[in-house]
């Protein structure tokens, strides 16, 4: 049955929210009945259709905002939108990143400032503009949910840009928790690898399965079971770093 579309509706945005998981959080977030402000920047015509039908189909709002988050000026500008299209904010995904194994000896300065714009400047930006518009809702509480990672808790090094970005993020989580309690819940979700059903999902190394103690990947309900729980189901918990990573970390 498809839900009638409703103007008290709740409102999420999820940065990267056409292809992989940020798809999978937006359309679990449209299913507990959130409008959503559909973020993107370089996903194909086809993939940013295929999404925005399925979330339709669900019977609420979607909206596709395009904008490179790795620029303070863009993200002013999707805010803006937010702003004018749906005049409220209760949910934040910071899900937007960039990934790629590099050698130590071939980072350069350009590749790791764009794993520093895309990963994390982008994340306290967009949590700055958020919060600017969460806070004017006194009677809600307002949340943010960042996708850190397993590579900002174990040393992988072989991905020493991406791995110090999510360092940062988690660092983040926690400073923006303190600074934005007990208005807005903040925390951080770190995965370990996720198998999307599919998708090509041409970063995953299968050798690497056999080092999890549960013998497999992250499904996309593993992560998106954890983001319905901290919006929907709890307001007593912010700060907190929590791996799905089916025992990688031990």
């Amino acid at each position: 049955m498809i839900r009638l579309q409703s103007k008290k509706n709740k409102v999420a945005l999820v940065t990267g929210s056409v292809r992989r998981l940020g798809k999978s959080i937006a359309t679990s977030l449209a299913n507990s009945g959130y409008d959503i402000a559909l973020h993107f920047n370089n996903s194909s015509l086809t993939a940013l259709d295929e999404t925005v039908n399925k979330i339709e189909r669900i019977g609420v709002r979607v909206l596709p905002i395009k904008a490179d988050i790795s620029n303070p000026e863009q993200i002013k500008f999707l805010f803006n939108v937010i702003k004018q299209e749906f005049k409220t904010l209760d949910v934040l995904v910071n899900n937007a990143a960039i990934y790629k194994s590099v050698d130590l000896l071939k980072i350069n300065e350009k590749m790791f400032d764009e794993f520093i714009n895309t990963n994390l400047k982008s994340v306290l930006f967009c949590s700055i503009e958020a919060s600017k518009i969460m806070l004017k809702s006194k009677n809600k509480i307002g949340k943010i949910i960042n996708i850190a990672s397993l590579g900002g808790i174990m040393n992988w090094q072989n991905s020493i840009p991406y791995s110090l970005s999510k360092v940062g993020v988690i660092k983040l989580t926690q400073l923006l928790a303190k600074r934005l309690a007990p208005n807005i819940l903040v925390n951080a979700i770190a995965p370990g690898t996720i198998w999307i059903e599919d998708d090509k999902n041409d970063t995953v190394e299968f050798k690497e399965k056999s080092k999890y103690p549960l013998k497999r990947f992250a499904s996309e309900m593993d992560i998106t079971s954890v983001v319905n729980y901290l919006t929907e189901k709890n307001e007593y918990i912010t700060g907190q770093i929590i791996a799905v990573d089916g025992g990688r970390s031990l």
